[in-house]
């Protein structure tokens, strides 16, 4: 039986020592650092990876190929990381965005602007959406990658209701304002703002406080004196069961004649 020789290594030629390539040093190849332009394809993900076909390492053979074999280049493997977005998240082809809002807006609804892809969209809120809602912008997500028809994701909205840590005078009043006309009896007063009691009540007439003379409400905030006249407070009330006012009565300073 045959086999390869050992001194040419199957090639018929020899090549003696200390006369190898000193560029190659015999190995047929060298290395070099070579700069490549990659296309990156619409809706690549994280971990994937392109070929780049032939752009490889070169093989090294040595003297072991005979002369004039073509030696193909190997290919290039590219791993995609895809960086982190400060607005977005993504699922797949699906895009995730938090959208913080006032709770003024959540409660009132309103029209907030919304980040995509291609520029801002203006969204409805609806009235009462609370923290964890939802909406969905159809077509407004990432290209599918490989789809045939062109298909693209989603763009998922999640509500977000910023609750403000202080308040001022005026924002707190407002909201115990709100906490009695919607008979919240849990929340906590600080500033004095009550619902007035009915006059009457099923024992009787119910008696007056120190809360009803009308001199205690003397220089009150605009906006407690506003609440108690909407309420019909009984110290905002005169002798005819009109709101009561600071302003006084014009007097008449026309001169008439006077009967004699």
């Amino acid at each position: 039986m045959s086999s390869t020789c050992s001194t040419c290594r199957g090639t018929g030629q020899e090549t003696p020592r200390s006369s190898e390539c000193v560029t190659c040093l015999g190995n047929g190849a060298v290395k070099e650092r070579k700069t490549l332009v990659v296309d990156i394809p619409a809706g690549i993900e994280d971990g994937m990876k392109l070929r780049l076909e032939g752009e490889g390492d070169a093989p090294v053979a040595g003297g072991m190929a005979p002369p004039g074999t073509a030696m193909a280049r190997g290919d290039l493997y590219v791993a995609v990381k895809v960086a982190a977005d400060a607005k977005f998240k993504r699922s797949g082809s699906n895009i995730l965005y938090t959208a913080s809002i006032p709770i003024t807006t959540a409660m009132l609804g309103g029209e907030v602007t919304i980040p995509t892809l291609d520029g801002e969209v203006n969204v409805k809120v609806a009235t009462g959406t609370n923290t964890g809602d939802k909406m969905t912008l159809g077509g407004m997500g990432m290209k599918q990658l490989g789809s045939r028809r062109g298909g693209t994701g989603d763009l998922r909205v999640e509500f977000r209701v910023t609750m403000p840590k202080y308040l001022s005078a005026n924002q707190r009043t407002i909201v115990e304002m709100l906490a009695d006309e919607m008979g919240d009896k849990s929340a906590k007063r600080i500033m004095n703002v009550k619902m007035p009691e009915s006059g009457t009540s099923s024992s009787g007439p119910r008696e007056a406080t120190k809360d009803d003379d009308p001199a205690t409400h003397r220089g009150e905030g605009f906006l407690k004196s506003m609440w108690h006249n909407l309420t019909n407070h009984p110290a905002h009330r005169d002798s005819t069961e009109k709101p009561f006012t600071d302003e006084k009565e014009p007097q008449d300073k026309s001169d008439k004649p006077k009967d004699e």
